[in-house]
């Protein structure tokens, strides 16, 4: 199974994650893109940076992944989802985010923020060396024991 570490900011959080948003508004959005629903992004906007590792990762992401969040910063990991629709849009982005270069975004399915678990609690059960430094959306390896921190994470 792959799994998905994925960070996230307090302004963004409230804004797109925290409740689900309601989407009428959005002129162009796709027919299959929920019109309710808590929305995430991963940056790849070319025309603000080289996002290639980005955009590697967001290739593979597939519907119904699981997704652990965790805080920029501390590392803690305070929330659980599964990746929904996605698409590409400067919508969420421009409405949402205040700009910036997240237009490769995805509906959260089966949100649940009762998550709490240090980030070296999560490195100790997936087997990471002590120097592993998380940064950005992070694909765990399917060699890595996930379902066992996703059962810790959850439980």
């Amino acid at each position: 199974m792959t799994l998905y570490l994925v960070p996230m900011d307090e302004p963004s959080y409230r804004a797109t994650l925290a409740e689900p948003l309601d989407l009428n508004g959005w002129e162009n959005r796709p027919a299959d893109f929920p019109v309710t629903a808590r929305v995430w992004g991963v940056r790849t906007d070319p025309a603000q940076g080289s996002w290639e590792r980005n955009r590697r990762t967001w290739k593979r992401m597939e519907s119904d992944e699981p997704l652990l969040f965790y805080l920029n910063g501390t590392g803690e990991f305070v929330a659980y989802g599964r990746i929904g629709v996605r698409c590409e849009t400067d919508y969420i982005r421009d409405e949402y985010w205040n700009g910036g270069p997240a237009i490769s975004v995805y509906t959260v399915q089966e949100y649940d923020d009762s998550v709490s678990m240090g980030l070296a609690e999560a490195k100790s059960i997936l087997g990471y060396e002590d120097g592993f430094v998380l940064r950005g959306t992070h694909r765990v390896s399917e060699d890595r024991p996930v379902d066992r921190l996703l059962r810790k994470a959850t439980s």
